[in-house]
């Protein structure tokens, strides 16, 4: 028990060393979170509150839906939870420097998986409140009920967000003691996702086809996906049903479902405890020791970068090579961008599932425009998180390459070339499928085609320059680095370039499909539109990217 207790004020002592570290930071940096922060909780609430007020105006059809509505809500939230849970578990119990030192310690391997997954979970978690908070306080304003209703509603929160991060938790422990090791560990992975999607996607299509009331047929043809979120057995109905009884001073029966919640959450911790006693050890060593089944390859991507031979100069080759191993060989960085970039491309694919292409034009032209912002938006992240310390990673050793047969701009434009090309590929494949599966109008696919373009150059364009200017070569950390001055200043300035770019186009174009925009005036608007994304796209990539070559040129290394 004493070492437990040691393993939480370690914990508790790691967020007060984060919070120092926050205080000490620029005044910038700190300014812009607490405005983003806010702009984001008012923004979301506010979409909250209208959306309630709307179904309203439905009539009696508000109070047969709400339930469910909430239901389908926090699915998505738990489906969320669970991926977060199985990336950020990965990090603190086979990624973490902490781990080789407890294991050496008087410590067991039950106590160090309950005290590295608590730390996952709260990773996991934190953000998801600030979706909740804003969701609960706009039923609550729009039904005008009690303060304590918050309070209720956050009494759900905690175990359904501990059993959604556990449930995570408990495949990583799984996989990773079982799964074959080496090459065949990522495609094992690949094909149980696959299997996973497909039948879920079954489930949503084809599963509630055999309802024969009433209200499931109205609520399987008003929105795809909700009966299936209804269902008695799964954890977000449970948390739904509980909420909304407080809202109906039913506190017995939320009572029920809270307690329903707290013992699922437990039973998992519990399952996770098991696990740690077991298998946590041979799992770890298995994470982290090579493999020996076969022969492989010295240098990976030998065979690509021979064939490339005579297509790229050998100095840009090395280069670019070189970053695509360090990125490929730490399962941290790829796994997000596979997270990411899987969930859009799969919520993509299923756009026609939701039937959103039987939708009036003027919403499949909003619905797509909304697909490239959130697009953007996640290249803008990864180009912040992957990207910007590119250049300061090289480290003490920068200095060698100025002795190499290169120069510092060949290297600048080759790290942005790789940047931006790898994320055009994604952007362009993904914009493609959206419009595709919306069927939208040419002029709306060749305009969201044509961000697609631009965004990736500008996004690798600001990144591989600022993260040139604000070079830090003794930092290790890729996080510290991203944290700095100059990688707040990229995030912003990406953000801020996402929206310049793409609200002019939506705007016209919603505008001109419910006849506020003459023809004339629309094509107008849509070729002043493309200038100012042209001069946009050009200012965002090019100055950052002038500036970093003469920065480089005359630094002393």
């Amino acid at each position: 028990m004493p070492i437990t207790s040691a393993l939480f004020y370690q914990a508790a002592c790691s967020w007060r060393n984060q919070l120092h570290v926050l205080r000490r930071d620029s005044r910038f940096k700190t300014g812009f979170i607490a405005f983003v922060f806010i702009g984001f909780f008012l923004g979301i609430r506010l979409l909250f509150l209208s959306s309630f007020k709307f179904m309203d105006d439905l009539g009696g059809l508000s109070s047969l839906i709400i339930s469910h509505l909430f239901a389908l809500f926090f699915l998505g939230l738990g489906l969320m939870m669970t991926v977060s849970g199985i990336v950020t578990s990965y990090s603190t119990l086979y990624g973490s420097e902490e781990v080789p030192f407890l294991l050496a310690a008087p410590v067991s391997f039950r106590q160090i998986v309950l005290g590295r997954v608590t730390e996952a979970i709260l990773l996991s978690s934190w953000a998801f409140f600030f979706i909740i908070i804003p969701f609960i306080s706009a039923y609550q304003a729009h039904k005008d009920l009690s303060p304590l209703f918050m309070l209720w509603s956050l009494l759900f929160a905690v175990p359904f967000l501990t059993l959604g991060a556990g449930l995570g938790s408990f495949l990583v422990l799984i996989t990773l003691r079982w799964m074959p090791q080496g090459r065949t560990l990522l495609i094992s992975a690949l094909v149980l996702l696959a299997i996973a999607a497909v039948g879920a996607g079954f489930a949503l299509l084809h599963g509630y086809r055999n309802a024969e009331s009433e209200e499931a047929f109205i609520l399987t043809n008003l929105v795809p996906g909700m009966r299936f979120a209804s269902q008695p057995f799964l954890p977000s109905w449970w948390m739904a049903e509980g909420i909304m009884a407080g809202s109906r001073g039913l506190w017995g029966r939320g009572l029920l479902f809270l307690l329903l919640l707290t013992s699922n959450a437990l039973l998992v911790l519990t399952a996770i405890e098991g696990l740690g006693r077991t298998i946590f050890y041979e799992s770890w060593q298995r994470a982290i020791g090579e493999s020996s089944l076969g022969k492989r390859q010295p240098v990976l991507l030998a065979g690509l970068e021979r064939a490339l031979e005579r297509l790229l100069p050998s100095d840009l080759r090395a280069m670019a090579f070189k970053d695509i191993r360090t990125f490929l060989r730490d399962p941290a960085q790829w796994a997000q961008s596979l997270v990411f970039f899987g969930l859009l491309g799969l919520y993509f694919v299923n756009l026609r599932s939701f039937r959103y292409n039987l939708l009036p034009e003027v919403w499949r032209s909003f619905i797509a425009f909304l697909n490239v912002f959130s697009v953007s938006a996640v290249l803008c992240s990864l180009g912040s998180r992957f990207v910007y310390p590119q250049l300061s990673l090289e480290g003490h050793g920068f200095w060698i390459l100025n002795l190499a047969p290169t120069t510092p701009r060949r290297i600048l434009f080759g790290k942005f070339t790789l940047a931006a090309g790898a994320m055009l590929l994604i952007s362009l494949f993904l914009v493609l499928v959206s419009t595709t599966m919306l069927q939208v109008t040419t002029p709306v696919r060749l305009v969201t085609l044509g961000v697609g373009i631009a965004m990736p150059i500008a996004v690798a364009g600001l990144a591989t320059g600022l993260g040139a200017l604000f070079m830090d070569l003794r930092e290790r950390n890729p996080a510290a680095i991203v944290s700095g001055f100059g990688g707040t200043l990229n995030l912003v300035l990406s953000l801020g370039y996402m929206l310049a770019a793409i609200v002019p186009f939506a705007a016209l174009f919603h505008l001109s499909l419910i006849g506020h925009l003459t023809s004339r005036a629309f094509h107008g608007g849509v070729i002043a539109a493309a200038i100012w994304g042209v001069l946009l796209t050009a200012a965002a990539a090019g100055v950052p990217m002038a500036l970093a070559n003469r920065s480089l040129t005359h630094r002393d290394y």
